[in-house]
């Protein structure tokens, strides 16, 4: 029985392929995709307890797809964590000025990482 269900939302395919090894290996379900413009419709299908949202996307910045949890009510109760390589202090600000719960730094470190996510899931 898995942990619980994690969304990854990262238009890099490495970054997604790693994010759900190790999450996975961790005991989580994970679903993931490319698209940010496809995160509504996931979440209301999937129903994930946390999402990983990469601000630095191309066909809609990170930063456009939280404007989307003001047209959703079901996006509202979602928790939402940015997953960036962007300076801690960019980081930050956006997480001052969104509805997201907070970020978690882009980094190598599997075990930090898995660590991170299992401290938003606990609040």
């Amino acid at each position: 029985m898995a942990k619980g269900k994690i969304m990854v939302i990262d238009d890099d395919a490495k970054a997604l392929s790693v994010a759900k090894r190790l999450l996975e290996a961790a005991g989580y379900e994970v679903v993931t995709t490319e698209s940010p413009l496809r995160m509504p419709q996931l979440v209301q299908r999937e129903k994930p307890d946390l999402v990983l949202l990469d601000i630095e996307m191309p066909a809609l910045s990170g930063e456009h797809v939280l404007d989307f949890t003001t047209l959703f009510d079901f996006l509202r109760q979602t928790r939402i964590v940015l997953h960036s390589s962007k300076s801690e202090e960019e980081l930050q600000s956006l997480v001052e000025r969104s509805p997201a719960m907070g970020y978690i730094k882009k980094t190598g470190n599997g075990l930090t990482f898995v660590a991170q996510v299992e401290k938003f899931l606990a609040q």
